[in-house]
């Protein structure tokens, strides 16, 4: 028996990235960038870096981490940051002070580290995010196991990693509306548990189907 609720209706973005003139060729300085840069500078090199490079995976998610490791090659901060799981924020202003700590409190026991030049200067860039509808709507998880796989990657992004910060709660669009309009408890957790930055987002498309279709069958 097919069981329909209110429409999800899938929406893509499209974001103007600019730079911004600033750059960084410390640590001390990157972490000075830190403190005073927009949160579209921080969403764009730990989020939308993410979706620009949806096909394959950096050994780091953000592009803080990856710079300390390639161009200062401080291998022991790039893993501290690398640590911080994106999907325990819901705000910017959160993930930012968990940076700012870790990057202090490694000043703190390294000082060495605060004046070494990288390799290549950090150049930071930010972005502005557009969301427009796409022609999709779906009331079903049949509905919505079709348009899954003809949607773009931009609308899975969306969707999967943009959601936390829009609704500030610890969850995504899909797993929302399995929970509140179909009542699928246990596929809105499993949905959920998806790493999002273990996976590039061609293989999380292909993950949340199986995962769709597995609860279709039972």
């Amino acid at each position: 028996m097919v069981k329909e609720g209110n429409p999800f209706y899938f929406y893509t973005s499209s974001n103007l990235v600019e730079l911004t003139g600033e750059r960084a060729d410390t640590l001390e300085e990157l972490l000075t960038i830190l403190k005073q840069c927009s949160g579209s500078a921080i969403f764009y090199h730990v989020f939308q870096s993410f979706r620009d490079r949806h096909f394959a995976i950096e050994k780091y998610h953000s592009d803080f981490a990856q710079w300390i490791s390639t161009s200062l090659d401080d291998e022991v901060l790039a893993e501290k940051l690398g640590a911080l799981d994106v999907r325990d924020f819901i705000s910017i202003r959160d993930m930012r002070e968990s940076m700012i700590q870790v990057i202090e409190h490694h000043l703190q026991e390294h000082p060495a580290c605060k004046e070494r030049t990288g390799k290549t200067p950090f150049f930071l860039s930010q972005s502005i995010s557009v969301a427009m509808p796409t022609q999709y709507a779906v009331r079903n998880l049949e509905g919505f196991c079709q348009v899954m796989e003809r949607v773009g990657v931009f609308s899975i992004h969306y969707h999967l990693v943009e959601a936390r910060l829009r609704l500030g709660i610890h969850t995504n669009d899909f797993s929302y509306w399995f929970r509140t309009s179909l009542n699928r408890e246990g596929l809105a957790k499993k949905i959920e548990e998806i790493d999002i930055y273990l996976h590039p987002l061609e293989e999380i498309r292909k993950l949340i189907l199986r995962k769709v279709q597995e609860e279709i069958r039972t």
